[in-house]
């Protein structure tokens, strides 16, 4: 034993009997002699006072031992949820907001997933009512594959632009002052807009993707908890049996997206897509077959006015049979080019990237053999065969000036990102318009009349240049003879290029036109008939159910057919 040791050890010892004497109550010697009483206090010993309470001490005990509690309790939530990420092969279920547009971090995820918990829980307690589901006459249809990012994306501008948050606003407000909650209708809310367009919501997947499963299933219970708007999720099936012989490689991605089009929009307008069973938490009726139907893509995000346009112009397509469809894009829509946010033409050409389609133009109406639905795209390229004659018949389109649609995808999709430079480009509309009840400017005869009218008298210039500095005061007017010299002219103001079956993208009778420099006035590139004519030709505007081939669409235009071999080098 070191000397340390044995001193600590002699301590110990002497103070043992000094201990004992203190629990038995006796008095003790201190080191100086004099005894001090331990225990039973003496009777000349002042008498102690009770302990004084301490009530904002215990309080403050009491709320900190709760704060810990609710810590270890959220501690362990977390710890759940980080276990699952790791554990499990799936990704959770995306949080019910705009994803961020770079990679997330896995700190950001846990809290994602945390919050998503805590709304479906809020969701379940304040669940709306139904809303009147025999008004739910023009669906949205979503068409999506396998990227559950971009769904998302998409789905949160829907949710957050929809109609029905007036209808469920007011529901709420009337429920907090005791007003009975059941299936409510929504005849006020369709005085102020007669169509509540995007409801219910269809979602049509290609494929068995989980995520983007677990995107949807997220997604049905935010729009018919919160909304009162059904959500129906079906599947496009495959035939994996049969052989599939799409030809060239890079044509496949196209054809499969055409066949899944044409399925569900058969699946939406007949009305089977109601009957798949859906797992739900209340009993819906089956809505009525859709009168008109609005189509979107996984990667296109809507602007806040999307559905008020969609339904300012859905009377209009029911009943002129010289228009196809309704669309909320615009090609040429880059910001140096448009200005008046309001303003909706008439065009030639279809734009995509979230239209509209009636009843009558899927199914033919009075024409039944010119139905959309009897032969679909059978090349694929949907799009490119919406816009060919054969399938057109001079019907046109409407879009509007500044887009409400933009087109985020950059991967995976079927173009392979070819045309996302311009895509990303194109001005997507913020202002919440409210659309004019009026339309009677966009009748063919009168949008003819009022557009020939303008462009007649537009300023005519030779060359790019002259256009450029002239149109900052007056409209200004290019003429070009052939294909050619307009894909010469657009790449000189940077607009699209390209024209399908005899038509210039955008473009009206052939005129396509531009604000360069977001002025108040237009450059418009227009082909030869319209120089020294001073009445518009016998059909201007006026050519639906025309059947023209592109060379007879071209020599009614006064373009010229120019093989390839003939092309100038520019």
């Amino acid at each position: 034993m070191s000397l340390y040791d044995h001193l600590e050890y002699l301590g110990r010892s002497s103070s043992l009997p000094q201990r004992r004497a203190r629990a038995l109550g006796v008095a003790t010697t201190s080191g100086n002699g004099v005894k001090r009483p331990t225990g039973i206090a003496s009777a000349s010993a002042p008498s102690q006072r009770p302990p004084k309470k301490n009530g904002p001490l215990l309080a403050l005990r009491i709320i900190a031992v709760v704060i810990i509690c609710f810590s270890i309790i959220w501690g362990c939530l977390i710890a759940k949820i980080a276990s699952d990420m790791n554990t499990s092969s799936d990704r959770p279920p995306p949080l019910l907001a705009r994803p961020a547009d770079g990679p997330s971090t896995r700190r950001a995820r846990i809290g994602s997933i945390i919050r998503q918990k805590i709304s479906r829980i809020e969701s379940q307690l304040r669940a709306v009512p139904l809303l009147d589901v025999s008004q739910m006459d023009s669906p949205i249809l979503l068409i999506t594959y396998n990227r559950p990012d971009y769904l998302q994306r998409a789905l949160w501008k829907v949710f957050e632009h929809h109609p029905a948050h007036q209808a469920t606003s007011k529901l709420r407000s009337k429920d907090r002052h005791g007003v009975d909650r059941g299936t409510v209708s929504h005849a006020e809310n369709r005085r102020k807009n007669r169509i509540m367009a995007g409801a219910p919501i269809i979602i049509s997947q290609d494929g068995e993707d989980g995520e983007v499963q677990a995107v949807i299933e997220t997604y049905r219970q935010l729009f018919e908890l919160n909304l009162g708007v059904p959500l129906y999720h079906i599947k496009h099936p495959h035939v994996s049996d049969e052989p599939v012989n799409y030809g060239d490689e890079w044509t496949t991605p196209y054809k499969l997206l055409a066949s899944h089009y044409g399925w569900a929009l058969d699946q939406t307008f007949s009305g089977a897509a109601y009957a798949v069973h859906q797992k739900r938490s209340r009993q819906i009726p089956t809505p009525p077959l859709p009168q008109r139907v609005i189509i979107l893509e996984e990667d296109i995000e809507i602007a806040a006015d999307f559905f008020s346009l969609m339904s300012a112009t859905a009377d209009l397509l029911d009943s002129d049979h010289s228009l196809l469809a309704v669309s909320a894009y615009n090609d040429n829509g880059k910001e140096q080019f448009v200005a008046d946010a309001k303003r909706l033409v008439r065009s030639d050409f279809f734009p995509g990237l979230g239209w509209m389609m009636s009843r009558v133009v899927w199914e033919g109406g009075s024409r039944p053999d010119h139905g959309l639905k009897n032969n679909w795209a059978p090349n694929g390229f949907w799009d490119d065969w919406l816009r060919e004659n054969t399938t057109r018949y001079g019907r046109q389109f409407i879009r509007p000036e500044v887009s409400r649609t933009f087109h985020f995808g950059n991967i995976h999709g079927a173009s392979a990102g070819e045309t996302d430079g311009w895509l990303n480009e194109i001005q997507l509309g913020e202002h919440n318009m409210k659309w004019e009840e009026d339309l009677s400017y966009l009748d063919p005869s009168r949008f003819a009349e009022s557009y020939w009218s303008r462009v007649s008298r537009a300023h005519v210039v030779g060359t790019v240049g002259e256009a450029k500095s002239s149109v900052s005061h007056s409209d200004v007017r290019l003429s070009y003879a052939n294909f050619t010299e307009f894909k010469h002219l657009a790449s000189e103001f940077g607009i699209m290029q390209d024209e399908k079956s005899g038509v210039p993208r955008t473009a009206y009778e052939g005129i396509v036109e531009i604000r360069y420099g977001r002025g108040n006035f237009f450059v418009y590139l227009t082909p030869p008939y319209i120089s020294g004519n001073d009445k518009p030709p016998e059909h201007f505007g006026m050519k639906a159910w025309m059947r023209y081939s592109k060379e007879e669409l071209m020599q009614e235009l006064g373009i010229e057919n120019i093989p390839d071999e003939f092309i100038p080098d520019w």
